[in-house]
């Protein structure tokens, strides 16, 4: 038996054993499987934190220029806004994971979008937020809202562009 006879029986023998391994474990065990339901949320805008606009269109230029996908006005070219009878955000799909709850020395917390400093957590979220960040999981998003927009005038017949000043929506969740 040559070299190559003996990888292919041995590569044989190892696919087999394979095979019968995956079949023997199941995909997903059910005991400890309970998904994470939702303990507690927030739902804030960045006008809300802060009355800075040149803070917020910092942090939205830094969201534009990170975010991967650049995929403006939702992906809806001008033939697709006939179809629309609201305005069509530029940049309405652009969001960031990068949202940090940092307490500071006021027993409060200060929140960082894309390592920028917004504001401070209203006083009413703050105690239950402290104790659901000492015992759950944390997932928090923001996404932009406002800034250069597009919409199908039905009396002109024509797309017009104008704008709104940005503005960013937080989400905080926790599981």
């Amino acid at each position: 038996m040559g070299f190559k006879d003996i990888i292919k029986t041995f590569w044989k023998k190892q696919s087999n054993q394979s095979q019968q391994l995956i079949k023997e474990i199941p995909v997903f065990k059910r005991k400890n499987r309970t998904p994470l339901s939702i303990e507690y949320k927030i739902q804030i805008n960045a006008s809300e934190l802060t009355s800075n606009q040149e803070t917020i269109n910092q942090i939205t230029a830094s969201m534009i220029k990170h975010n991967q996908i650049k995929r403006n006005y939702a992906g809806k070219r001008d033939e697709d806004l006939k179809n629309y009878k609201e305005k069509v955000y530029k940049y309405e799909s652009y969001s960031t994971k990068d949202v940090k709850l940092i307490p500071n020395e006021a027993n409060r917390l200060d929140i960082y979008l894309n390592s920028i400093f917004l504001g401070k957590l209203p006083k009413n979220y703050t105690s239950n937020t402290i104790h659901y960040l000492q015992s759950t999981v944390i997932m928090a998003f923001a996404y932009i809202k406002g800034g250069p927009y597009k919409y199908f005038n039905q009396k002109t017949q024509s797309v017009v562009k104008e704008a709104d000043p940005f503005d960013i929506s937080i989400y905080i969740q926790f599981s």
